[in-house]
């Protein structure tokens, strides 16, 4: 095995980031375009969309941590990662095709009438498969991201090279989206004009390109790290197979460790307020500003600068100040910047829409809010990575499968309650119609909007804090649990063998 410090080459950092890009285009469209797709283009309740969201994202929960425990098994002459990487694109693509291509049947057709049961079901079959394609490719992505090198300013260089091309791919994606694909206006039947993205028929462009993006992104991604497998370690040959017993028994282990433990609670806390803004975000821009999908487009032109700004200052930060102090500044800055435009606007401190600084200063707000978002996302992984070691100085296995999916676990388990409350509250609180027409929506709509939108979705982020801050693992500490995880490899009988050619174990 290489030096658990060694550096990795720029090419490798590249590749690795490359996965995100995939990632990307895929959560874009599903977290930012079923709900509008579903309510306004097709005429699904709120709350069933919200409730398929919720069931997915619960299947994803699951399938998460047993993909992370069953990947940290896998014996193959691909090594324990990769075969996950290459088997993930094409069905992954597939299911984001259907989500967004249901039959004619379901959707009315000639006869207008949505069959809500049905189409409700179909959702649900398609969301639940595509996060678990997802799983299959990110959980093996992010654990390979803890294994390739354990040197601390080196993985934060090579999560913040993810974060980078994750932002770079969402903002070109986003721009085209927008500025290209759903730009312009349709006129109804009645005479009433709406933007693109409330229409259907403007859809199969958009969900093609996607799924070509997703195919070449992974598979150029896997491939780009396929010759680091003999420097990867192996799994040990005497673990236990997984099962649901294995699988509580290992997170209850991981959990044992405090710093891990409260990571993973203020995780989930935030993970609601953003579930609920992943749900209301798409309405708020719509109906809430009243922008054009022209104006919407330069979002992710200002999201572009911010995650570079934010990731490329983050190992430099944490290099200086450690990673807590960096993580907990950057949830502040969240929770400050998601949620202060819309608050302003219910006190009348906003400028009216339409006008000339109102797209200015939510630019603004949105480029500081991506600026924290960003040092914090990094922060985060950084840190998970440094957990696989520390676990591994406490239970003797590296778990980096479990460490990152079992993040994923309590994240999804939080978003898809932030997004099944989301529904509801559009249908029920917010009382959204269908077919609306942005300017023409009741005014006591649009206020119940910006309270869910703004106060509402930031007590969950604010809540989160105490229990980040109960984070100990210092730089200090984990230099010392590094060296003791060096000493212990070179005291060792030859710690690993050589990984052959065998049968994958049996999940």
């Amino acid at each position: 095995m290489n030096d658990i410090r060694a550096k990795l080459p720029f090419m490798t950092k590249a590749a690795f980031g490359l996965g995100s890009t995939g990632e990307v285009v895929f959560t874009g469209m599903f977290n930012g375009f079923i709900a509008i797709f579903y309510n306004q283009a097709i005429g699904l309740s709120n709350s069933l969309i919200g409730t398929a969201i919720m069931l997915a994202m619960i299947g994803d929960a699951i399938s998460d941590p047993l993909v992370g425990m069953i990947s940290d098994r896998w014996r193959s002459r691909l090594g324990r990662r990769h075969p996950f990487l290459f088997v993930a694109p094409v069905p992954l693509a597939l299911s984001l095709f259907m989500i967004f291509n249901p039959p004619d049947m379901l959707t009315g057709g000639a006869t207008g009438e949505v069959d809500q049961m049905w189409l409700f079901v179909w959702l649900i079959c398609w969301t639940v498969l595509g996060r678990l394609f997802l799983t299959l490719f990110t959980i093996p992505h992010y654990a390979l991201g803890g294994e390739l090198t354990q040197e601390p300013h080196d993985r934060a260089k090579l999560f913040s090279m993810d974060t980078l091309f994750g932002a770079l791919s969402g903002t070109i994606f986003a721009v085209i989206v927008w500025g290209v694909f759903l730009a312009g206006e349709t006129t109804l039947a009645d005479g009433s004009v709406i933007p693109r993205h409330l229409d259907k028929s403007a859809y199969p462009p958009v969900i093609l390109t996607s799924c070509a993006i997703i195919i070449g992104a992974l598979f150029l991604s896997a491939l780009g790290t396929k010759n680091r497998i003999p420097l990867l370690s192996a799994p040990p040959v005497d673990q236990t197979r997984v099962s649901l017993n294995s699988f509580y028994r290992e997170l209850i282990l991981a959990l044992k460790n405090p710093n891990y433990a409260f990571l993973m609670i203020g995780f989930f806390l935030l993970m609601i307020s953003i579930g609920l803004d992943q749900t209301m975000s798409v309405f708020t821009a719509t109906y809430f500003w009243e922008l054009a999908p022209e104006q919407i487009k330069w979002f992710g032109l200002v999201v572009l600068p911010g995650v570079i700004i934010g990731a490329t200052a983050s190992p430099i930060l944490m290099k200086k100040f450690d990673r807590k102090p960096i993580l907990i500044g950057a949830l502040v800055g969240v929770v400050i910047f998601a949620q202060l435009p819309i608050d302003l606007r219910l006190l009348g401190l906003m400028p009216a829409n339409g006008s000339e600084l109102l797209m200015p200063l939510l630019l603004g707000n949105v480029f500081l809010g991506t600026i924290s978002a960003a040092l914090g996302a990094v922060a985060m992984l950084s840190m998970l990575g440094d957990l696989t070691d520390e676990n591994e100085a406490l239970n003797g296995l590296r778990q980096e499968g479990l460490i990152y999916s079992a993040r994923a676990f309590f994240a999804k388990a939080s978003n898809s309650v932030g997004h099944f409350v989301g529904g509801i509250i559009l249908d029920l609180f917010v009382l959204m119609p269908f077919e609306a027409v942005p300017g023409q929506v009741d005014s006591d709509v649009i206020w119940r909007l910006g309270i869910m939108a703004g106060p509402v979705m930031g007590i969950a982020s604010i809540i989160a804090l105490p229990f980040y801050m109960r984070y100990r693992l210092t730089r200090q500490r984990h230099e010392e649990i590094l060296d003791e995880l060096e000493a212990r490899k070179q005291s060792d009988t030859p710690a690993e063998t050589p990984q052959e050619p065998s049968n994958p174990a049996q999940a």
